[in-house]
């Protein structure tokens, strides 16, 4: 009995002497549980970074991969928007420009433009407008006040309640029912209307002058050309 004591004392306390730590099966399954903490706790990043947003700090990089890159109709669309032009401009009553204004639509100004006007379409200055510099248009209606000289391609009209205190060009046609205090010229006709006050020459192809219009200066006419 005592020798088969002695025999299985060192393999009781051999076995006694085992940690934790030399257990391999242990280790497999404290790796294991830590994969699966590690990975839970990823998770549970990823869905709170995604509750909350994009994030400030991503990476520049990251943005790039994930931005979806133009298509061919994306492309198209941006051209066109730059192709499209302005339709028409318009400054209102309570507006003032300190500067020039250049428009390529037609435009309707009622408030203030401290500067020159230029307009590739048709202008029309309302009742409130007010221009210091000069105005250079297609064709103009003015029913309001411009300091600086009027040049428009095709016809300038000004209204009872418009002042025009420079000279005013045009290429076909200019009627006045309001004030000039200038000089007239144009290409074709100039109408004086009944209510209209110039101070000024007018040269013109032709010139009509209603009743009760009021007209001081000279007058230059230019015969039409001949046809062959």
């Amino acid at each position: 009995m005592t020798n088969e004591t002695n025999n299985l004392q060192p393999e009781k306390q051999h076995k006694t002497e085992q940690t934790p730590d030399s257990d391999p099966y242990g280790e497999l399954q404290r790796a294991r549980r830590g994969s699966f903490l590690e990975r839970m706790n990823q998770a549970f990043q990823d869905a709170l970074q995604t509750s909350r947003g994009p994030s400030k700090m991503r990476s520049p990089v990251r943005e790039m991969e994930e931005s979806p890159a133009p298509t061919t109709i994306d492309d198209l669309a941006m051209r066109r928007a730059r192709s499209v032009k302005l339709q028409k401009m318009t400054v209102p009553e309570s507006v003032i420009i300190d500067g020039s204004l250049t428009s390529g639509a037609e435009t309707e100004i009622a408030g203030r433009i401290d500067g020159n006007v230029t307009v590739e379409g048709r202008l029309t200055l309302e009742a409130s407008a007010l221009v210091s510099g000069n105005v250079k248009a297609a064709a103009c209606k003015v029913d309001g006040l411009v300091e600086g000289k009027v040049e428009c391609t095709q016809e300038v009209e000004l209204g009872e309640t418009g002042r025009l205190n420079a000279d005013v060009v045009a290429g076909k046609r200019v009627s006045i029912s309001g004030q000039v205090c200038g000089n007239v010229l144009c290409g074709g006709l100039v109408r004086l209307a009944s209510t209209s006050k110039v101070t000024g020459d007018v040269r013109a192809q032709s010139l009509i002058i209603e009743e009760g219009a009021i007209f001081n200066g000279n007058c230059f006419m230019r015969s039409s050309p001949k046809k062959d």
